[in-house]
């Protein structure tokens, strides 16, 4: 247990260190203060002018902006990194990255133009929005000053519907009915917020009203021509290749994912099956039914979980990295105020809490050791390039793959030995993961609209998921607005097993599970592929990556 101890506190030190490289050092290589400079000025160019707290995404503002982007390539193009440390020339990549990612939004997507859903005032849920979207108000109002913070920007809904009214030149029929039901939970929140204001605080309730009603005029206009839209709103097959490889950094293309996510959805059914003969005489879970209920089980998963990881080595769990004890997740359509509550009865969980209120334990598993333990590491990161949070998604399959390869890990390293049907509950969300790869696939090459996507998701989900599932709808929409997010989950898995691979072959004997996943962790929230190139030395990956030239970057 001591020489344990020793290795985990050695560990511990290493990430510590990586992840607080120091920018002085690093600007002491010839060029590199020069990179960081040009990124400063390229992440404040990236946002769009604020006229009076509204973004301006008008023709002329984002004409203004793409013609300026070539200036900021050339400035990068011109920086010489071919003799800097690994480390410094990965930030090189990164920032070429969202250099081309923001062309990408430009040249393809167009979300101003084509995506009535990017205009969401409330900041409802995941997925691209306008700048400046603030947090949906959650009713009551606790005093005036808050009171006159949630006025001055319910004020502005109705300029900004009035715009994208005007912007929206060649929207898409998927993405109209989308910000339909999108704009139905907004004027429910407005509506909601003039009613409790009222009395109180009554420029509050004014205000409010007048916002419910530009959303409604909103979405009378979205009702009026959907229906003569072009249908799909994917950004076609090449542009999504094109995306990932030069943007997300992603080796594989449109047909090699598609074969992998295939063989991983069959993979995942095998062993489904497998468990449940396995488990065929086990006891069957209680499936909870209150919230006091959630969050016992909830906090406890939580605490069984980080004590697993750190006895058995297989991470570093640092101080800070404790139970956050959260409530439920909170879906965008679930703050409806016109929706029963979770635990209303009837209780009709969707699939995430069909999982849940069985076992927590798979769930958890991504999302504190993942998600929580990764947003930590990287408030705590500053570098001046790794330490920012990434633009346009650059890091998404990085994020999203980590989070899931702990599903699977904790099982396979024995967290789940006395439990057999959680066992089960893991592969049968590793079945939906695997199953939601191929929609994603197919709105982007614009071969299925959304209700296509959605009907084989849930199709092909083996349990608990029926056609009104609120899961399977939030995932459908997300993944047709955010290019690589969907099927990000289950190919980011298989990158970083690939990388662990790798590193356990040169390593040979040597090699060490908690070592691996410091290391990875360490070098922060930029894509595997260029993780691969700091632990392995390997570039062969992004030489492919790094050789493009498009219209802009010339």
């Amino acid at each position: 247990m001591k020489k344990m101890t020793a290795r985990m506190v050695l560990l511990g030190l290493l990430l510590f260190a990586a992840t607080s490289v120091k920018s002085d050092d690093q600007r002491e290589t010839p060029g590199y203060a020069a990179l960081v400079k040009l990124y400063e000025e390229f992440r404040e160019f990236a946002l769009p002018r604020m006229n009076d707290g509204i973004p301006d995404y008008s023709a002329p503002a984002m004409a203004r902006q793409l013609n300026a982007l070539p200036g900021y390539m050339k400035r990068l193009r011109d920086i010489d990194d071919s003799d800097w440390p690994v480390e410094q020339r990965v930030d090189y990549m990164v920032v070429l990255a969202e250099m081309r990612g923001l062309e990408f939004q430009h040249r393809v997507v167009e979300p101003w133009r084509r995506d009535p859903a990017f205009y969401s005032t409330t900041n409802l849920g995941f997925g691209p929005k306008m700048h400046g979207a603030f947090p949906a108000p959650e009713p009551p109002v606790r005093d005036a000053e808050e009171a006159a913070e949630i006025e001055r920007r319910l004020r502005r809904v109705p300029a900004v519907l009035a715009q994208a009214r005007d912007n929206l030149d060649d929207p898409r029929g998927d993405l109209a009915r989308l910000a339909i039901m999108q704009k139905e939970i907004e004027e429910n929140l407005f509506n909601r917020v003039a009613r409790d204001a009222d009395g109180q605080f009554p420029d509050l309730a004014e205000a409010a009203r007048t916002a419910a009603g530009a959303v409604a005029e909103f979405s009378a206009w979205l009702r009026d021509i959907e229906s003569d839209l072009p249908p799909h709103g994917g950004v076609g097959r090449e542009e999504y290749d094109w995306f990932l490889r030069h943007v997300m950094l992603f080796p594989y293309d449109w047909d090699e994912i598609r074969h992998v996510g295939e063989r991983e959805y069959q993979r995942s059914m095998a062993f489904l099956k497998m468990e449940q003969h396995r488990n065929r005489d086990a006891d069957d879970i209680d499936v909870l039914s209150t919230l006091d209920e959630f969050m016992r089980r909830q906090n406890e998963a939580d605490e069984d979980l980080l004590e697993f990881l750190s006895s058995e080595g297989i991470l570093t769990v640092p101080d800070y990295l404790v139970p956050p004890g959260e409530g439920p997740y909170v879906l965008p359509a679930d703050r409806d105020p016109e929706r029963p509550g979770l635990f209303d009865e009837p209780i009709s969980p969707h699939f995430f809490f069909q999982a849940s209120f069985r076992d927590p334990r798979p769930l958890r598993a991504h999302n504190v050791p993942g998600h929580r333990f990764d947003n930590l590491l990287r408030q705590r990161d500053d570098r001046p390039i790794r330490g920012q949070q990434r633009l346009f998604f650059v890091d998404g399959i990085r994020v999203e793959g980590w989070a899931f390869y702990l599903e699977e890990m904790v099982l396979q390293t024995g967290f789940y030995d006395e439990r057999p049907r959680t066992r089960e509950i893991n592969y049968i969300l590793q079945a939906k993961r695997a199953a939601r790869v191929k929609p994603e696939l197919m709105m982007h090459a614009n071969r299925w609209t959304y209700d296509e996507a959605l009907e084989s998701l849930v199709t092909r989900t083996p349990y608990w998921m029926e056609p009104g599932d609120a899961i399977a709808q939030f995932d459908i929409e997300l993944y047709l607005r955010q290019p690589g997010y969907g099927m990000g989950y289950y190919l980011g898995k298989v990158e970083l097993e690939k990388l662990l691979a790798d590193v356990a072959l040169a390593q040979g004997d040597d090699f060490d599970l908690g070592a691996f996943h410091d290391s990875f962790l360490a070098a922060g929230r930029v894509p595997i592929s260029l993780i691969r190139w700091e632990m392995t030395g390997d570039d062969s990956e992004i030489k492919r990556m790094r050789e493009i030239e498009t219209e802009l970057s010339r």
